[in-house]
């Protein structure tokens, strides 16, 4: 009788570790166990070509179309995840852009010869205007993880607030002989001033942007992202020329911490 207690005893201590012998590692535990979801933040950095569409006038009643030029990119994010696959990635940060436009044309002018004869003759002048706006900006973000493993997409909006701008208009004549003044001078700057003073300007950009990127690990808490994008805008620079409006071909890179 004792040796049959003692034995159902030990069948009883020992239940536990035969009931999970062939259980693999995990096991259904791991499968309802929550995902370990990591915030990522730190700064970015790039640049963008800029392509600005659309027509506009300037004080000479020059009207130019299309232009190109540089930008940068400076700032910080933050990126929240909501599933394995999917995060909402928000930037915030200074962004400046500095498309130029320019154009020939050729207008009758009166010349004067010295001492007191004159005549009307065909002048061609070169024009280039050059616009630069800075902002600070806002960018929200949803960012899907693609089957490539560290490779994803993002596609959300963004709010550029404009705390910068200036518009500047430089003419010069290539007519050889003739100039603006008695010293030769054959160049002269008609507007450089804020756009404020000659347009009803918008004081905004929002825009729609699509990114494609990839994460290369550095560390287990440390990783790097190139990213490529582009920036289309939703608004025109000035209310009027509705058509005027910038695009960012981007290109920037982020240095993501795991907190």
């Amino acid at each position: 009788m004792r040796m049959y207690r003692l034995k159902f005893l030990l069948y009883l201590f020992f239940l536990p570790a035969l009931l999970t012998a062939g259980r693999p590692p995990g096991g259904e535990d791991d499968i309802l166990r929550p995902v370990p979801f990591t915030l990522h933040v730190g700064p970015y950095a790039g640049a963008a070509w800029i392509a600005s569409n659309g027509t506009f006038e300037t004080l000479c009643q020059c009207e130019y179309s299309g232009g190109n030029g540089l930008g940068f990119q400076l700032g910080v994010f933050a990126d929240y995840p909501l599933t394995r696959d999917v995060s909402l990635m928000a930037t915030l940060g200074l962004r400046t852009m500095h498309p130029s436009f320019d154009k020939k044309q050729t207008r009758i002018e009166f010349i004067q010869f010295p001492p007191e004869d004159g005549d009307f003759t065909n002048v061609d002048f070169e024009l280039e205007t050059v616009l630069q706006m800075m902002f600070i900006e806002l960018g929200v973000y949803g960012r899907w993880q693609l089957p490539v493993r560290g490779l994803y997409f993002a596609a959300g909006g963004e709010f550029g607030f404009v705390i910068d701008d200036n518009i500047r208009e430089t003419e010069r004549i290539l007519t050889p002989g003739i100039a603006y003044d008695l010293g030769g001078g054959t160049e002269q700057t008609s507007m450089d001033d804020p756009l404020s003073r000659y347009y009803d300007d918008t004081g905004y950009r929002l825009a729609a942007a699509v990114k494609l990127g990839y994460i290369i690990p550095i560390t287990e808490t440390i990783s790097i992202a190139p990213e490529a994008g582009l920036s289309f805008p939703l608004t025109p620079i000035v209310s009027n020329f509705q058509d005027w409006r910038q695009s960012a071909f981007q290109a920037n890179v982020f240095l993501r911490f795991a907190i």
